[in-house]
């Protein structure tokens, strides 16, 4: 595995262990479901600004997983090879 995707997929992986970032997502869920509560919305603009929000949210809360299967795929494509 070329050194600096190794590095950077292990720099992830301890981040996503930190109580820091336990931390963080949970924060950002709790936003969610507020976000979520679209009797809040006066108007169109505000439908599509808040759907925006949610879609940051949504790929935030993603990435552990997304990160996690990517180092997965590309581990066993070394073994592979």
């Amino acid at each position: 595995m070329d050194k600096e995707l190794q590095d950077y997929y292990e720099n992830l992986l301890d981040l996503f262990a930190t109580q820091g970032w336990k931390q963080y997502i949970e924060d950002i869920s709790d936003n969610k479901e507020i976000l979520e509560d679209i009797t809040t919305i006066n108007d169109e603009k505000q439908f599509w600004y808040r759907r925006g929000q949610l879609e940051a949210i949504h790929r935030i809360l993603a990435y552990e997983s997304t990160i996690k299967n990517s180092y997965e795929d590309f581990e066993r494509d070394l073994q592979d090879a």
